[in-house]
């Protein structure tokens, strides 16, 4: 039990009302406690209430969390759209941008053959090799597995999609293992979605604490779990966009595939090859965008991982070259004479 007990079924009152004011917080303090309190406005949160009372200090948002979901933007909102696309919210796009291209996605005539070509306009081999240079090797969660990633990221670019798109996927999986047993105590033989979530959960809490520790209370704690989480993605960017990675990898990468549709992006369907679509060549980018959240993530508890898009510079440029020039000669020429002996493959 919390020492601030008594309290708790006031605050949660108020943090389900529609628009909250100061008035309301005292009216509804002094009917039910004896103290009373000292209140003061601040910007979190879109707008919310410091409420000091018994060397307590609450916090209530002057909108309830369920209205901020609905009408505030936020990364959790974009990615729920994006899930019917299987794609992971591009951390090296623009918010607006992005949301933009998801709602043309889904207003046009074939939504999963427009998210398909738009993965392919703004995904590029530099953008791989940027990835793989200032984020993937300096990864306590991928560095074991930096060989595999340059080679998945060859392959693609040379044709070998099939390889590409399969190699990343035990890729990605051990590194989200690896992220939470180096830094939130996780199961070093976890297999499980349902263990996963839960360890996003754990992670998207303690960092959001971090952001508000001068607070006992706010709106969720105590008593309902989901509701913090939401709180947390108003109050902070950084645990909206891990939100966004649970949703990703909830809603579509560990999907029950008794929900699945045909064409979906799925671990159990791709990597038992029971999706006809398992060899999509967009799945490539969209399993390596899944990698770029789990680095993401790291970056909050590493600091040799980078916070921010950092760009392509000309390192990056000149190892794209490399295997952009063989690409130009080896796909080509390959697949011309796959086809030249009769082999029916692409």
């Amino acid at each position: 039990m919390s020492d601030f007990e008594e309290y708790l079924p006031t605050l949660k009152r108020l943090s389900k009302q529609d628009k909250l004011t100061e008035d309301d917080i005292l009216n509804k303090f002094n009917r039910h406690h004896s103290n009373e309190p000292v209140i003061s406005r601040n910007e979190l949160c879109h707008g919310s209430f410091t409420v000091k009372v018994d060397n307590f200090n609450f916090l209530l948002t002057e909108r309830p969390i369920s209205y901020l979901n609905r009408y505030r933007g936020r990364c959790s909102n974009i990615q729920t759209h994006a899930n019917s696309f299987g794609i992971a919210l591009p951390l090296y796009i623009g918010e607006g941008t992005f949301s933009s291209a998801i709602h043309k996605m889904e207003n046009c005539k074939s939504p999963l053959e427009s998210a398909n070509k738009w993965l392919f306009e703004n995904f590029s081999l530099e953008i791989a090799i940027t990835y793989f240079n200032k984020y993937f090797i300096q990864s306590e969660s991928f560095k074991k597995y930096k060989t595999i990633i340059f080679e998945a990221i060859e392959a693609f670019y040379l044709g070998y999609n099939h390889i590409a798109i399969m190699s990343l996927f035990p890729v990605f999986e051990g590194g989200l293992r690896n992220l939470f047993v180096k830094f939130a105590d996780g199961d070093s033989t976890n297999t499980s979605a349902d263990k996963f979530e839960k360890e996003i959960k754990n992670l998207i809490l303690t960092w959001g604490k971090r952001q508000i520790e001068n607070f006992d209370w706010y709106p969720g704690k105590c008593y309902d779990i989901e509701t913090e989480i939401d709180f947390f993605t108003h109050l902070n960017p950084q645990c909206d966009v891990i939100n966004s990675t649970r949703s990703f990898f909830k809603n579509v990468i560990y999907k029950p595939t008794g929900g699945i549709n045909e064409g979906s992006f799925n671990r159990h369907l791709t990597l038992h090859l029971l999706n006809k679509d398992f060899n999509e060549p967009s799945n490539f980018v969209r399993i390596f965008l899944a990698l770029t959240h789990i680095t993401f993530a790291e970056s909050l508890l590493n600091n040799n991982v980078p916070f921010f898009w950092e760009g392509v510079d000309d390192y990056d440029q000149r190892i794209a070259s490399f295997i952009s020039k063989n690409a130009d000669i080896i796909f080509a020429m390959r697949r011309k004479e796959i086809k030249k002996l009769g082999l029916n493959l692409y």
